[in-house]
C-alpha cells in the first residue's frame, strides 16, 4: 500500500481571478508549494536541503492537469501528492485537488520533473537514497 502526502491550504483572496476564481497559475504555484512542502515528510529534510546541499535538482520537463470545478476564495483546498513512475532521470507527481474533506476530485496533474546534478547544470541519475525516500509514495493505480 503506498502512502500520499496531504497538506490543506486556504484559497487566498490574490490567487482568484477577475470571475472569482482560482486563478490556474496560482493553482500550479501552490501544486509546487505542495511538491516542496512534500520533503519535509518524504526525506525529512527542507526542500532547500535538496537543492543548497545535495544540489539535485527537479526541473519540470512536462505538465499535464485537467481541471474539473474550480476552488474559490476561502474554500480549503486538500492537496494529495503520491508518485506515479521513478525514472533513472526524472519523476513524475500525480496530484489530486479536492476541497475540505469532499471525495469529489476538483483537478488532476501529472508533473514529469527531471533530475539535474545543480554544480552541473546538467541531467544526472536520481540518487538511490532520493528512491527510497521516493518509494513509498509510488502508486501506479490512474485516476
Amino acid at each position: 500500500m503506498s502512502r500520499s502526502f496531504v497538506r490543506h491550504y486556504e484559497v487566498r483572496f490574490g490567487e482568484i481571478d477577475h470571475a472569482g476564481v482560482m486563478y490556474y497559475p496560482a493553482l500550479f504555484d501552490r501544486m509546487h508549494r505542495g511538491f516542496e512542502d512534500f520533503w519535509s515528510e518524504a526525506a525529512h529534510m527542507a526542500y532547500a536541503q535538496v537543492l543548497d546541499v545535495d544540489n539535485i535538482g527537479f526541473p519540470l520537463v512536462n505538465i499535464e492537469c485537467n481541471f474539473r470545478k474550480p476552488f474559490r476564495f476561502g474554500e480549503r483546498l486538500r492537496m494529495e501528492i503520491d508518485v506515479a513512475r521513478i525514472g533513472t532521470r526524472s519523476v513524475s507527481f500525480r496530484f489530486r485537488l479536492s476541497a475540505g474533506d469532499s471525495p469529489e476530485v476538483r483537478a488532476v496533474a501529472t508533473m514529469v520533473l527531471g533530475v539535474i546534478d545543480l554544480k552541473k547544470f546538467a541531467p544526472c541519475e536520481l540518487p538511490q537514497r532520493y528512491r527510497d525516500y521516493l518509494q513509498p509514495y509510488v502508486n501506479t493505480e490512474q485516476s
